[in-house]
C-alpha cells in the first residue's frame, strides 16, 4: 500500500495515531499488506515494477494525488486495486479495506435499476457538482448537516448545476458523450470509494476535479471554489492550491481551521 502524506497534514495525523494503531485495522494490514510511506513533495528516488526512477513528487504528480493522506492499495503484480483519496474514519477505513481483501465493493447494493434519468449532458452556463450518495448513509447525512447547511457552502454551491444521485436506487444516467448507464455502475467505474461524493464538470461536461473522501468545510469550499473560479486551469495540483488559500486568509488577519 502506498501512502501519500506531506507535513503538517491534521488528517494524516489522525490516521497514523487513530486509525493505523486500531487493532482490527493493525492487524488486517499487517496479514495482507506492506505499508511504503512517501511524501507528495519529497526527493526520495522510488523505483517502480518496470525499473524506472521517480522522486516522491514526481510519483505523486504522475499519479494526480491531489489529497493527503492518499492510499493507493497494489496487487502482487503492483497493479492499483483500489484507491482511497483522503481521511477515512475507524470504522469506515476498517469496513473499507476488509471489502478490498474479501473482494467486496465498496459502493451500497442497489435496489435494481430505477426509472429515473438523470441528465448530465444539458448544456449549462455554469459548472455541475453531482453529489453520489445512498439511502441510510451515515456519512451522508452528517455531511448535508454538517457542511452543506453553512451558508458559505451554499453561497459558493449556487454557481453550480446541482444534481443528487442516489446510488441506493440505481437511476440512470446520461453522460456528457450521450452514453447512458446505471448510477450504481457508473461510480464502480469512476472508483468512487467512499460517500457522498461529488463530481465537479465543467460547463462542458469534462470532469476537473472530484471530492470523494471525508472533508470538512475548508476543503470542501476550497474545492467548489477551485472549479468555479477555473483556477484548475493554472494550477493543477490542488494541494499548492489549498496552500495559497489559506496563506490569502491569514494575509486578511483570519485563522484557518482546516477541521472545522
Amino acid at each position: 500500500m502506498l501512502y501519500f502524506h506531506q507535513e503538517g497534514c491534521p488528517y494524516c495525523y489522525n490516521l497514523v495515531t487513530q486509525v493505523f494503531p486500531e487493532p482490527r485495522v493493525d492487524a488486517l494490514m499487517a496479514d495482507n499488506y506492506e505499508l511504503i510511506e512517501l511524501d507528495i513533495w519529497g526527493s526520495r528516488i522510488v523505483t517502480l515494477q518496470d525499473g524506472t526512477e521517480l522522486e516522491e513528487r514526481q510519483l505523486a504528480a504522475m499519479l494526480k494525488v491531489q489529497y493527503t493522506p492518499t492510499l493507493i492499495f497494489l496487487d502482487e503484480t503492483g497493479t492499483p486495486e483500489r484507491r482511497v483519496d483522503g481521511y477515512r474514519p475507524p470504522e469506515a477505513f476498517l469496513e473499507l479495506v476488509t471489502g478490498l481483501v474479501n473482494g467486496k465493493s465498496a459502493l451500497p447494493a442497489a435496489e435494481g435499476v430505477g426509472d429515473q434519468i438523470i441528465d448530465l449532458g444539458m448544456k449549462a452556463d455554469r459548472p455541475v457538482a453531482v453529489q453520489l450518495v445512498a439511502t441510510d448513509c451515515a456519512a451522508c447525512e452528517g455531511f448535508s448537516k454538517e457542511v452543506l447547511s453553512r451558508e458559505d457552502t451554499q453561497a459558493l454551491l449556487s454557481g453550480y448545476r446541482r444534481l443528487d444521485v442516489n446510488l441506493t436506487e440505481n437511476p440512470m444516467v446520461k453522460l456528457p458523450d450521450g452514453t447512458t448507464v446505471a448510477a450504481g455502475q457508473w461510480a464502480r467505474e469512476l472508483g468512487i470509494s467512499y460517500l457522498p461524493a461529488w463530481i465537479f464538470l465543467d460547463s462542458a461536461g469534462k470532469e476537473q476535479f472530484r471530492v470523494d473522501a471525508y472533508v470538512r468545510a475548508f476543503h470542501f469550499n476550497s474545492a467548489l471554489q477551485y472549479v468555479a473560479s477555473g483556477a484548475y486551469k493554472g494550477q493543477p495540483e490542488f494541494q499548492r492550491y489549498l496552500h495559497d488559500q489559506a496563506d490569502q486568509i491569514r494575509k486578511s488577519g483570519n485563522s484557518v481551521d482546516i477541521l472545522e
